[in-house]
């Protein structure tokens, strides 16, 4: 089957000039076209082997569609769990009520405590008595009909909110998609030559490699790179909290400076100079270099001021200030000295302060004793 699709190929090459989506093939022996990930990497391998004898070029391209989980599935075959509740229930005004116990009898526990709500949030069930009825004769599976519609297309022609909703409700997945474009190369043939890979002792005794055709040797060539991998469980519990922020119009501050300064981390925070948090067996101190810039000055002296006679309804902690303690880097503790800095640069850019809805979610770092379930440094 190898050389059959790599003749194919070149067929459609010398027909075509041009394969602009490797999609459109139907590999030897297949009925359809060859649309699955499974059938792209066989057209791959027979890529890689005329690229080998410079007959074509490729390129590798690449889009993201979406597929249904099981549960998706099951609901594009079945109905979602709204509408298989509301199909179980009487008519409002045409049967008695149906019970908790025995709607969670005719549909499952799990269909029973989801749909409710849904049907309740769609206006098709409404409660009555000890029991639920329908409000509607009919309704519109909006859920199902989105879902055959994913499974159809790999997308939605609501929009990426919908996609969004089913992705929340774990019913959709995200996949990538890759396929490939081919153009004619140096040596393009439609006739597949046999290359040598090895000058044997009998082509030397024979002279048969004044004739022969060798395969090319590429002494540059590297390892094919990987298309992808996979997030650390912790990153994507990150993921998954910055989604839901994001979504209710958070943005993301910069938090990417580890180490910072003891006016940003302890002293715009009101943390005494005295305070034991502070010390080196609470905190990582950096030994170069050993202290930070500057901060500026009419800031750094406000803060000065309140910590040692205080200000602003404070009488502050009358304690002695120390430059060289402000000055000492150190490794963050927490993310707050990124949102102290930040709000200072709120408050003076152009124009002045505007509030702004923004979070952080990053590491921190702690000289604590790690056993099983802690380590010096951790997210906050």
């Amino acid at each position: 089957m190898a050389e059959q699709l790599q003749q194919l190929i070149l067929d459609t090459l010398d027909r075509e000039k041009e394969i602009k989506d490797t999609r459109t093939l139907t590999i030897p022996g297949d009925a359809a076209p060859a649309t699955s990930q499974e059938a792209q990497l066989v057209i791959q391998g027979a890529l890689n082997s005329l690229l080998s004898k410079e007959m074509v070029t490729y390129s590798m391209q690449e889009a993201f569609a979406y597929a249904l989980t099981q549960e998706g599935n099951d609901i594009a075959d079945k109905g979602s769990h709204e509408a298989v509740v509301w199909s179980v229930l009487p008519l409002k005004g045409q049967g008695a009520p149906l019970s908790i116990k025995d709607l969670k009898q005719k549909v499952g526990d799990e269909t029973a405590k989801i749909g409710q709500g849904r049907a309740f949030k769609n206006g098709w069930i409404a409660k009555e008595g000890d029991g639920l009825v329908k409000l509607k004769e009919s309704i519109d599976d909006t859920t199902r009909n989105e879902l055959a519609e994913i499974r159809a297309s790999g997308t939605l022609a609501a929009g990426e909110k919908a996609i969004a909703e089913l992705r929340k409700r774990k019913l959709v997945q995200q996949k990538k998609l890759l396929w490939f474009s081919a153009q004619k190369g140096a040596n393009f043939s439609t006739s597949l030559d046999k290359l040598e890979t090895d000058l044997t002792a009998e082509m030397l005794q024979s002279g048969a490699w004044k004739t022969a055709k060798f395969k090319k040797y590429n002494f540059d060539a590297e390892g094919i790179p990987p298309n992808g991998g996979a997030l650390h469980p912790l990153l994507k519990v990150r993921e998954e909290f910055r989604n839901i922020f994001m979504e209710m119009g958070f943005a993301e501050m910069p938090t990417s400076q580890f180490v910072e300064s003891g006016f940003w981390c302890f002293d715009t925070l009101f943390v005494p100079q005295q305070h034991p948090a502070r010390d080196l067996q609470d905190t990582f101190y950096v030994s170069d270099p050993p202290e930070s810039l500057p901060p500026p000055t009419d800031y750094y002296e406000k803060v000065q001021k309140v910590h040692t006679v205080g200000g602003y309804g404070s009488i502050g902690y009358r304690a002695p200030w120390s430059d060289a303690d402000s000055r000492k880097l150190l490794l963050r503790t927490h993310t707050t000295a990124s949102s102290s800095n930040l709000l200072w640069r709120l408050a003076n850019r152009k124009g002045g302060f505007k509030p702004v809805k923004m979070f952080s979610i990053d590491r921190v770092f702690r000289n604590e004793a790690t056993d099983a379930t802690h380590l010096a440094e951790f997210h906050q």
